[in-house]
């Protein structure tokens, strides 16, 4: 890197330190980290927003899954139950019309 370079980058370093130091003494610098540091709560609370209406609607569908499968086992063992009943009437009345 040759002299002229690197003093171009010195200079062009001490402007925007004079810049900043400027703008940082109009309080500038203050007010746009502030700002920043408030939008950047304002979107922390709504990730967390999404985030726990996605987990409660998760919940639910998996309360909802829960309870549908606990119903369709007792309809399957009812079924079961009365499906042995039916087919012994059945089995009964075939076996009685062909005498």
């Amino acid at each position: 890197m040759s002299i002229l370079t690197r003093a171009a980058y010195v200079a062009g370093g001490a402007v925007v330190a004079a810049g900043v130091s400027a703008l940082g003494k109009k309080g500038v610098v203050h007010d746009t980290a502030v700002k920043a540091a408030a939008a950047g709560m304002r979107a922390t609370d709504a990730v967390r927003r999404v985030t726990q209406s996605i987990a409660d609607e998760a919940s639910d569908v998996n309360a909802e899954a829960t309870r549908q499968a606990k119903i369709d086992a007792a309809v399957r063992e009812r079924l079961a139950a009365v499906e042995a009943d039916i087919r012994a009437e059945v089995e009964a009345a075939v076996d009685g019309a062909g005498e």
